[in-house]
């Protein structure tokens, strides 16, 4: 204990101590020097005398600092200490490599930051791992009613994540399946705090979920399963985001009242600020009990606007928490059995046959990430923003390797005059190691800073005009602990090689008087070896940013079919507790004539579905008399005005008119793409046909052809569409308005905004954007892609610049001689630019060629991202390997200029 605590000491005082071991050293020597002045010798050889007989002080003293210190934490700071002094004595490499560091290293921090919270972030709940989400699976045909939800379509057929109350109710009475249960919907309502009405999503959670989760809300109380029952009074709990915006974090928050869709609820408490629902791809503000769901968000359907006892409706999502103390895999098979049993025999009243009740099974996903829509968005974006990022970085690595090269070879007498010492191979070896990894440690400090500057630049560029991505990039230990372990990787991965190379040095043949004497061939090689692959990562990362970029030029110049300039976009959902369906309709009619009459309006129309990136409302189609199976199309419900107003030509018949009420027959307006499928070769007017649209009871007759329009998105072709017409159904509900202006729309929007609000107050206007926001919000991963690869791309031809004109200035360096032999012998200025040109080309052309054939290999993972073009695309090849063999030779024309003009007479005095 005693020798490890002057161990300790020493770390802390080894100066002092030191000098107080030389001090006895030399109180030893005087003694010694005294005997012999004794013993008749002189005060000269006295002292020479006791030295030679006490030995080498030095090593004396660096015996003792071994006894007396931690030998390896000592051997350590001294190491760093060199290696500090060799980093400060070459400042241009040194700060060369700690900004390409730092790029590589904050661009890979900054994207795992958003990747980590949409690939590897679980719910901030206890035990997460113990959660499971409830699923269906079916054969082809869906075997449900309508979905108020997702269903996801299979190679082994359908999937889905609803279920009605009904059911849900079956599921949890199977109490020894699990060990608790919850239910929950997300959904948007209109909230008014302080009678300014705002849009807010809310989740319809059951009562004791958050006792399920094991989270307590920091203010008030949960929802308890009092609280989710019919007629109880009406309760929330509010996020931790609204509570800071709208309440200042006031904990007299508790008790009062906030209005959702008209309907006056009670505050109970406030949820933790980790907590932001159970969707990780919506940031839920508010959560009332599923029993409110006919007060807050009442849902008309079979004449009753309560999806509670409806088994029509499935909308609700399901989550268990296995049973403790069983093996996750043994309670996950027990839970699914029970579970499957209780949900067959409720589900089967609404199946319409036996054979799709017999493929009809559930289902049990994993849910420690609750309901994961994140990773479904951009989970495949993720994978290769890392995998584009890791390829910058190998690239940093690589050019640093070549340059680190260059620097071993240059200290190739230092190191063998060190062998020639007595040091150990295997001593330089982690010398050079320290550098590196010193080097790197600079470098993942200087990227961490640039990782937590750039956190949000990605979420940034994911959000729209109309809605933001809840990408919340924290930094955390584990950021940290990425962030240091790239960086030790780093350093191991582009310092070995130098490191290597440096204890392969020829003792004899450095410590020549020729510094050149000592350069070695092999090295050479392997610095010409690595540009090749530096040239083969460029080549890879530039012909992605091709790709992408080419993909947004592609998708932004395809036709819409109508036009996008001066169209003012938004959306209205006047809640069911206030307006009835007369109400609603009257108040859309009085709205457009108002907004009308703005001035700078051309024209206004309203309908369900907005014509891009709105989603979908689908309906089957089959035509009046014929026996074959309906079919599956897109149907809207449109304005009178709404073609002229959107700009889509009709291209025979007529549009909708005055003459369209719901006393008339039904009437449709159907685009091209269907007229074509269903009626080839035939003029289609007057044609009737059946769908199960709410809209279209009865035969509907088609009046017109519109022009085909992009739908959902601009990569899918235009899905056959008809169109009915909004005044002949009573029915209302949400609507989007298109203001087609004569300026700007935006000048327009203040006018629009109270408008609105001289109708009702409480009514806000949902997603305003213009129609080219719009298209942009669709075009938001591929401007990512562009944006991002163009980056790298750029980034990677200036290393790959950085790394031809390096090894070839050390070429030069070390082939002077033999380029002034050359000239002395009659070689030519121009001979010698050739040359060395020459080396560079074939560099250029073998990185560039491996370069293409792995970006070929690797394509299939980008394949299905790419449109108008294919990932082997000539023109895009060619233009690469263009660029990167034309950067290469003004790269490499310095050097080669400087050897063309080499003095023949200097150049042979060289060695």
């Amino acid at each position: 204990m005693h020798a490890f605590l002057a161990k300790l000491r020493s770390l802390f005082g080894h100066q002092q101590d030191d000098r107080e071991f030389s001090e006895e050293i030399e109180t030893h020597i005087a003694l010694l020097t005294d005997r012999m002045i004794a013993r008749g010798m002189s005060p000269e050889e006295a002292v020479a005398s006791a030295r030679r007989q006490f030995g080498i002080t030095p090593l004396h003293q660096q015996h003792r600092r071994d006894l007396r210190s931690f030998l390896a934490l000592a051997t350590l700071a001294r190491d760093l200490r060199f290696a500090a002094r060799q980093l400060y004595r070459n400042p241009l490499i040194t700060l060369i490599a700690i900004a390409s560091l730092a790029l590589g290293i904050g661009a890979n921090t900054a994207i795992f930051s958003v990747a980590k919270r949409v690939l590897f972030d679980t719910l901030p709940v206890q035990n997460p791992h113990q959660l499971r989400i409830l699923t269906w699976t079916s054969g082809p045909d869906r075997p449900v009613p309508p979905v108020w939800g997702d269903v996801f379509a299979t190679p082994t057929g359908l999937v889905s994540s609803a279920f009605s109350y009904p059911v849900y109710e079956a599921l949890r009475r199977r109490t020894d399946a699990f060990a608790s249960i919850l239910a929950f919907k997300d959904v948007s309502l209109t909230a008014t705090v302080d009678n300014t009405p705002n849009l807010a999503t809310a989740e319809l959670l059951s009562g004791g979920a958050f006792d399920t989760l094991g989270i307590a809300p920091v203010l008030g109380r949960a929802l308890t399963p009092a609280d989710d029952t019919v007629g109880a009074a009406p309760v929330a709990l509010i996020s931790d985001s609204f509570w800071t915006r709208h309440y200042a974090r006031s904990p007299s928050v508790l008790g009062q009242t906030i209005a959702l869709n008209g309907s006056l609820v009670t505050i109970v408490g406030v949820a933790p600020a980790s907590f932001n629902g159970l969707d990780n791809g919506t940031v839920v503000q508010l959560f009332v009990p599923i029993a409110q769901q006919p007060l807050v968000v009442p849902r008309a359907q079979n004449g009753s606007v309560s999806l509670l006892d409806n088994p029509q409706s499935w909308w609700l999502q399901v989550m268990i928490r296995l049973r403790p103390g069983v093996p996750e895999s043994q309670a996950q098979t027990q839970a699914q059995t029970q579970l499957d049993l209780a949900f067959r025999p409720a589900a089967q009243s609404v199946v319409p046959s036996a054979k799709a009740m017999e493929s009809l099974h559930l289902r049990l996903e994993a849910g420690s990430r609750g309901a994961d829509s994140l990773h479904g968005q951009y989970g495949q974006s993720s994978y290769i923003l890392l995998a584009l990022s890791g390829l910058v970085l190998l690239l940093a690595c690589v050019n640093l390797a070549n340059l680190l090269l260059a620097r071993a070879a240059s200290r190739q007498r230092e190191m063998s005059t060190r062998l020639a010492l007595g040091a150990r191979r295997s001593h330089i070896l982690r010398q050079m190691l320290t550098e590196s990894l010193l080097l790197s440690s600079l470098g993942g400090a200087a990227g961490l800073a640039l990782g937590y500057l750039g956190r949000n630049a990605l979420p940034a560029m994911l959000s729209n005009s109309s809605q933001s991505v809840p990408i919340q990039s924290d930094f955390d230990w584990q950021i940290l602990a990425f962030t240091a372990a790239i960086s030790l990787l780093t350093g191991l991965l582009f310092g070995i090689f130098p490191a290597w190379q440096a204890t392969r040095t020829n003792t004899t043949a450095a410590l020549k008087d020729s510094p050149h004497a000592t350069t070695s061939r092999h090295g050479a090689r392997l610095g010409k070896g690595l540009v090749v692959f530096q040239i083969a990562l460029s080549t890879i990362l530039l012909i992605g940013a091709a790709l992408f970029v080419r993909t947004l030029i592609n998708l932004s110049n395809t036709p819409l079919g109508f036009r996008a300039d001066h169209l003012l976009l938004f959306r209205l959902n006047p809640p069911r507790t206030r307006y009835t369906d007369a109400r609603m309709n009257a108040l859309y009619r009085q709205l457009q004539e108002k907004l009308a009459a703005l001035p700078g309006v051309r024209s206004v129309s309203f309908s369900v579905i907005a014509v891009m990136g709105d989603g979908h409302s689908g309906s089957t189609f089959r035509r009046s008399g014929s026996t074959d199976q309906p079919t599956r199309v897109q149907t809207n419900r449109v304005g009178g005005d709404f073609f002229s107003t959107m700009g889509i030509p009709i291209l025979a018949g007529r549009s909708f008119n005055s003459s369209d009420t719901p006393n008339s027959p039904v009437v449709a307006v159907i685009n091209r793409a269907l007229a074509e499928q269903f009626f080839p070769n035939q003029n289609p007017i007057g044609k009737t046909f059946e769908a199960d649209a709410d809209e279209a009871a009865g035969p509907v007759q088609i009046i017109g052809i519109a022009a085909d329009t992009r739908y959902a998105d601009l990569r899918a072709p235009t899905p056959p569409t008809f169109y009915l017409s909004d005044n002949q159904h009573l029915e209302a509900g949400r609507i989007v308005a298109e203001i087609r202006t004569q300026a700007d729309p935006a000048g327009i929007l203040t006018q629009v905004r109270a408008t609105v609000a001289s109708f009702d107050h409480d009514l806000p206007l949902i997603d305003v954007r213009t129609m080219q926001e719009q298209i942009a919000s669709t075009l938001t991963n591929e401007r990512i892609f562009a944006q991002l690869t163009a980056g790298f791309g750029f980034l990677a031809l200036i290393l790959a610049c950085i790394g031809i004109y390096g090894i070839m200035a050390y070429t030069v360096s070390r082939r002077t001689s033999e380029i002034g032999i050359r000239m002395a012998l009659g070689a030519q200025a121009n001979q010698v630019l050739r040359l060395v040109l020459s080396e560079v080309s074939w560099m250029a052309v073998a990185g560039t060629a491996l370069g293409i054939i792995a970006a070929l290999w690797l394509s299939r993972f980008i394949n299905s991202m790419l449109y108008g073009l294919e990932s082997w695309d000539p023109i895009t090849l060619a233009c690469v390997a263009a660029v990167l063999i034309l950067i290469s030779l003004l790269a490499g024309f310095g050097p080669a200029r400087r050897a063309s003009r080499i003095n023949p007479t200097q150049a042979l005095r060289h060695d």
